[in-house]
């Protein structure tokens, strides 16, 4: 079975029919994993046996006569997000055995539905940035030229084919980034929609379990699968009174799309012109447009990494080698933090640490920190402003090419990556990142912002425009 050109409904159907064993299927993905790993890099733990095992139990309940709605389904969890079967590393070779006490939250409810865990995909130093190359343990390049980044593993899995699913983290953008520049959906969901139970984020204001997936279909199918209220996350409240049903989904011909011209001064000539391509594709399958403005989207960015710098600094300080990691040698205290968090942390993890004890400190938080915090108040108001007068935002995913993979790009430049992400990211709304076309042989993604719980009308629009899209990096046969 080729898991990219297939739906997940289409795929569990053939398992729980007896077309396919889970185990067969399992066994296949696996040595395609491996395969693909060398070259490209994804998976930082690829599960064998206990994959395996999995797949085995599956059939046997099965055979009992079970239906299960992800039967046999190969996916894979980003590396930050705790699977208590495999290594947890956050991007640091300090945790590189570590195996989690607990799974999280989204990671069961994909379980339960049948699913089956295959790997761990690979990320940036601590989860802290938006292309794997500060990941210790290289960076992921990009299935379609293997000179660039892929931006996220799970997108670059996903685009392979060697998964049908991928749960990744999202704070200012990677996990939208990596989809634009690997050719597949992601989706960042209303904030507390889905459980952060288990996700280990270096910001607790923005950090977010997402979905990784080759089409909206399947976007949306493990979406009403993973959401709802959890006990262990207090952000998911918001779901105890919302109604269980699907959104209505007005008529396609009667949405209107917000369209922040401004927005796409920011992009190159080129870039530029893929994204009016596209608008324009929206536009002829009867879709209109309404011109407005976003004017703070620099100034979000810029507040956006001051909030996070702060709250890196304050999350990672646990990780000293006495509460958590592991203690070096050293003949005092001031000497055993400074080799134990040399040790566990990575350039961008103390680069980050460092700015924000800087940011926080006497002098500085009424200076730079509360005036983040008005900015982000702010910026809420605009997009909810913007959705008064549209069903949609639009907005382009990325603002460049991903990076190349043998080159470390300068900090401010990777930070700047996050334009178009961090602002979304602030506003707490769901965001949907999609094909919109290639430039230079690597797809370009743009996205779409909607108003909270609007999931399945960013799915139903963009599964509509691209329908006959088929972004494969190995050809379409």
């Amino acid at each position: 079975m080729e898991l990219r050109k297939v739906s997940i409904r289409q795929a569990a159907e053939a398992v729980n029919s007896g077309e396919v064993s889970a185990h067969q299927l399992i066994e296949e993905t696996l040595n395609n994993c491996s395969v693909l790993n060398e070259g490209l890099n994804i998976f930082t733990h690829i599960a064998g046996i206990d994959a395996l095992e999995q797949a085995k139990a599956i059939d046997r309940k099965i055979e009992k006569g079970e239906k299960l709605p992800l039967a046999g389904l190969p996916v894979a969890v980003k590396d930050d997000i705790c699977y208590g079967v495999l290594p947890t590393s956050f991007g640091s070779t300090a945790f590189k055995e570590f195996i989690s006490p607990y799974t999280a939250t989204a990671v069961e409810k994909l379980m339960d539905a049948g699913a089956i865990v295959i790997g761990k995909t690979n990320l940036d130093d601590m989860s802290l940035g938006s292309s794997t190359a500060s990941s210790p343990f290289g960076p992921t390049v990009n299935p379609w030229n293997t000179e660039y980044t892929a931006s996220s593993a799970g997108a670059a899995a996903v685009a392979t084919g060697v998964c049908m699913l991928v749960l990744e983290s999202d704070c200012g953008g990677a996990l939208r980034q990596g989809a634009s520049h690997c050719g597949v959906f992601g989706l960042r969901p209303t904030r507390g929609r889905v459980s952060r139970y288990g996700l280990n984020t270096y910001s607790s204001s923005f950090g977010q379990v997402g979905i990784t997936a080759i089409s909206g279909e399947n976007i949306i199918g493990a979406l009403e699968i993973i959401s709802g209220f959890d006990g262990k996350d207090a952000s998911t409240a918001v779901c105890k009174d919302r109604p269980t049903g699907k959104n209505n989904v007005p008529d396609f011909e009667d949405l209107r799309i917000g369209c922040p011209a401004a927005a796409f001064d920011h992009l190159e000539p080129e870039l530029r012109e893929e994204y009016e391509k596209a608008r324009q594709v929206y536009a002829d399958q009867g879709l209109q447009f309404i011109d407005l403005d976003l004017s703070l989207l620099s100034e979000a960015l810029q507040a956006y990494y001051v909030i996070v710098l702060a709250e890196s600094s304050s999350n990672h300080s646990r990780f000293d080698g006495i509460r958590f990691g592991a203690a070096e040698e050293a003949g005092n205290l001031e000497e055993l933090y400074c080799k134990s968090r040399g040790a566990i942390l990575g350039r961008e993890g103390r680069r980050r640490s460092i700015f924000g004890t800087l940011l926080l400190r006497k002098g500085n938080y009424d200076l730079y920190y509360r005036q983040a915090l008005r900015i982000w108040n702010l910026v809420r108001r605009e997009f909810t402003n913007a959705l008064t007068y549209c069903d949609l935002l639009m907005l382009p995913a990325v603002k460049t090419l991903p990076r190349l993979s043998a080159a470390e790009p300068d900090f401010l430049d990777s930070w700047s990556d996050d334009l178009f992400c961090a602002p979304v990211s602030l506003s707490g709304l769901p965001a949907l990142s999609l094909p919109a076309g290639q430039l230079q042989g690597i797809p370009v993604g743009l996205q779409l912002v909607g108003r909270p719980f609007s999931e399945e009308i960013l799915v139903t629009v963009a599964d509509r425009v691209v329908r006959e899209v088929k972004f494969f990096p190995y050809g379409n046969s």
